[in-house]
């Protein structure tokens, strides 16, 4: 299946928060050493804290990395400092490094439903399924909360099991009304269960609220394309991708569909437009020749 999806090992043992954060920076001297060499100090928590936040500013962020590992060495308990590390790593993708930051705040805050649902969505955009339903489980038992509910809608699709990932994309929609994502998640689970008409009206609606939307402009292109028509289907996948991977889509989806006079046409006009660059039109190409044989041969002769 195509469209919503989000991968990685497990969690940073929380006491190697140091170490990691020296090998992000390519660096294992010590924070102090690092900041000393680059003529600065730090006099106290509040100080590392408010030159991290102009390092911040002035788009230096190895620097701001540095003074909030200084603020977290000064007072490793501090959950603001934990949290405005998070913030950064979140920033600099560093989704793991932001992950163990959090987990220090949950060790010692664990009812912090905020930071768990921060916890559990960075998870689960890392794949890590199993902890990230864990993790945003309790949260929708406390409160209502629509990121936390989007979020298990997204882990139950996942695991193909559209009718629960509905339900909870229904839950998280109730919440917070006409938006896009949602819509789209809400679409996509609907064509996962093979519900077509319906995922459209999903898809057509999150596209009425932002024509620019890309996810769902290209899952409307797949459904499109999945439903026969090519035609409308290219001119969508066209406006999030160039000619040559929609004929390759195209081709692709045809030729899974059986469609393999059409698959052949798209393929081989991928091909065209770039006979140097497209592996993958060559590779479809490839088995669909298989396919076209394939059938042939189950073909009964008289």
């Amino acid at each position: 299946m195509f469209g919503v999806g989000f991968i990685q090992p497990l969690l940073t043992g929380c006491n190697t928060l140091n170490a990691d954060i020296a090998k992000a920076n390519g660096d294992q001297k010590s924070t102090e050493m690092l900041l000393n060499n680059a003529g600065l100090s730090v006099a106290s928590v509040d100080d590392a804290l408010s030159k991290a936040a102009k390092a911040v500013q002035e788009n230096q962020m190895d620097l701001a990395q540095l003074f909030y590992i200084k603020a977290y060495e000064l007072k490793p308990t501090n959950i603001l400092v934990l949290q405005k590390m998070a913030d950064l790593y979140v920033q600099l993708g560093k989704n793991e490094l932001a992950e163990v930051s959090l987990k220090l705040i949950l060790d010692q805050q664990p009812n912090d439903m905020k930071v768990m649902e921060q916890y559990g969505l960075l998870l689960l955009k890392d794949r890590k399924y199993a902890v990230a339903k864990a993790a945003l489980e309790p949260v929708v038992a406390q409160q209502k909360s629509w990121r936390a509910y989007n979020g298990l809608g997204i882990l139950a699709n996942v695991l193909g099991d559209f009718p629960r990932a509905e339900v909870l994309f229904r839950k998280a929609d109730a919440i917070f009304p006409n938006s896009p994502e949602l819509l789209n998640n809400l679409g996509f689970a609907l064509y996962s269960a093979s519900r077509f008409p319906e995922a459209l009206a999903y898809y057509n609606k999150a596209l009425q609220i932002n024509p620019d939307f890309k996810k769902a402009i290209y899952n409307y292109a797949l459904l499109q394309a999945f439903l026969g028509k090519y035609d409308i289907a290219y001119d969508a996948f066209v406006k999030v991708s160039s000619d040559v991977e929609a004929n390759n889509n195209l081709g692709y989806i045809a030729m899974e569909k059986g469609d393999y006079k059409k698959a052949d046409n798209y393929l081989q006009e991928a091909i065209r437009l770039s006979p140097e660059y497209y592996k993958k039109a060559n590779d479809n190409l490839k088995k669909l020749e298989i396919l076209e044989k394939r059938d042939f041969e189950l073909i009964p002769s008289n």
